[in-house]
C-alpha cells in the first residue's frame, strides 16, 4: 500500500494546504457579502418592476443561472480586460486576478440570492410595510429596518445553501492563476507524485469547511427565530 499510498505524506501535507483556506474563506466572505446586498437591491427591483431595471435584472439572473460558473469566469477574466484594453485603457492588465474572481463570485451570488430574498419579501407580511408608513418612515428606511432583517431571517437556510455551493466553487479559481488550495495541490503533485493523497487533503478540508458553515447557518436561523419568538 505504501507504492500506491502514502498515508504520512497525506498528514504531513496537510497543514501546507491548510495554509492556503485564507484564499478561500476570503473570496466566500466578500462574495457573500457583496452578493447578499447586490441580491436584495435586485430582488426590490423586480418586485417593483422598475422600469429598464427590471429587464437588465432578468437578463442579469438569467445569464448568471444559466451558463456554467467556469465559463462567467473565463468571460470576466480574459475577456473583459480585452474589451477594455480596446477602450484605450491599457492598465487594466495590472489588476490582480483575485479582482476579477470576486467580481464574478459576487455577481453569482447576487443572481441566487435575487431569487431568495425576493420570495422571502414577498413572504414577509404586509402589514409590516404599511405600519412603518403610518409611523412615518419612508421606503427606503422601512425596507432597511424592517422588511429586509426579517427577509434575512426568512432567507437564511436558502442563504446558507448558496454560501456553501460558493465555497465549493472556489475550487474553481486556480483557472485563472489564483493560488488556492486546489492549485497548491496540483503544484505538490508535480513535484511529488502524490495527487491522490494531496486531493484527500482538499477534500477533507472542504467537508470540514461546508460542516462549520451549515452549523453556523443552522445557529444563526435558531438564534433568528429565538429573537422573533
Amino acid at each position: 500500500m505504501g507504492t500506491y499510498f502514502d498515508f504520512s505524506y497525506l498528514i504531513k501535507s496537510f497543514p501546507t494546504i491548510l495554509s492556503y483556506v485564507d484564499i478561500t474563506l476570503l473570496i466566500t466572505f466578500i462574495a457573500t457579502v457583496i452578493g447578499i446586498a447586490i441580491g436584495s437591491i435586485v430582488a426590490i427591483i423586480r418586485i417593483y418592476q422598475v422600469k429598464v431595471l427590471h429587464q437588465i435584472a432578468g437578463v442579469y439572473i438569467s445569464f448568471m443561472r444559466g451558463t456554467p460558473f467556469l465559463v462567467q469566469l473565463f468571460l470576466c477574466y480574459f475577456g473583459l480586460p480585452e474589451l477594455i484594453q480596446k477602450l484605450g485603457y491599457q492598465e487594466i492588465r495590472s489588476v490582480p486576478a483575485l479582482f476579477y474572481v470576486v467580481v464574478v463570485f459576487s455577481l453569482h451570488v447576487g443572481a441566487y440570492g435575487a431569487e431568495i430574498m425576493r420570495s422571502a419579501i414577498l413572504a414577509v407580511d404586509k402589514g409590516q410595510l404599511e405600519a412603518a408608513y403610518s409611523i412615518g418612515m419612508g421606503t427606503v428606511k422601512a425596507y432597511i429596518r424592517i422588511i429586509l432583517p426579517q427577509a434575512f431571517g426568512l432567507a437564511i437556510p436558502a442563504l446558507g445553501n448558496t454560501v456553501i455551493s460558493t465555497l465549493k466553487g472556489t475550487s474553481l479559481v486556480f483557472n485563472v492563476g489564483v493560488i488556492d488550495m486546489m492549485r497548491k495541490a496540483d503544484l505538490m503533485g508535480a513535484y511529488s507524485q502524490r495527487n491522490l493523497e494531496l486531493y484527500i487533503d482538499v477534500a477533507i478540508i472542504y467537508v470540514l469547511l461546508c460542516f462549520i458553515f451549515s452549523k453556523l447557518s443552522q445557529v444563526l436561523e435558531k438564534h433568528v427565530y429565538h429573537f422573533k419568538s
